[in-house]
């Protein structure tokens, strides 16, 4: 057992990063809602697609394993991770309507028929 508390306590400068990683409104390096091109939006619209294929698949693998873990465990998993990865899959779902919602205004714009 380390019984050096460095390497088992998160510092504050962790702390913040985890929670800003489920942070709702925290957009993506290089994500700018404004922008104009229609290029854009689909490829945000690919991301988090992808980003939350991968998110569910996570949490239906978490919560396959919670049931089979000691009951002091699975609390924990249900606290913290649980929670944590379904505030994301959320934050990817809202992102993933607003990129949609801005192809068809973009189409609009451009002329273009919806699709």
């Amino acid at each position: 057992m380390n019984d050096d508390p460095s390497e088992t306590t998160a510092s504050p400068s962790d702390e913040k990063a985890a929670v800003e990683q489920v942070e709702p409104d925290r957009l993506l390096d290089g994500e700018d809602e404004s922008s104009q091109h229609l290029d854009d939006a689909e490829h945000w619209v690919k991301v988090y697609m992808e980003l939350l294929e991968f998110k569910r698949s996570v949490l239906a693998t978490t919560e396959e394993h919670v049931g089979t873990m000691d009951a002091d465990a699975s609390g924990e998993v249900q606290r913290t991770d649980l929670k944590a990865l379904h505030a994301e899959a959320l934050r990817f779902e809202r992102r993933l309507v607003y990129w949609r919602g801005r192809i068809s205004t973009l189409q609009e714009k451009a002329g273009l028929p919806r699709g």
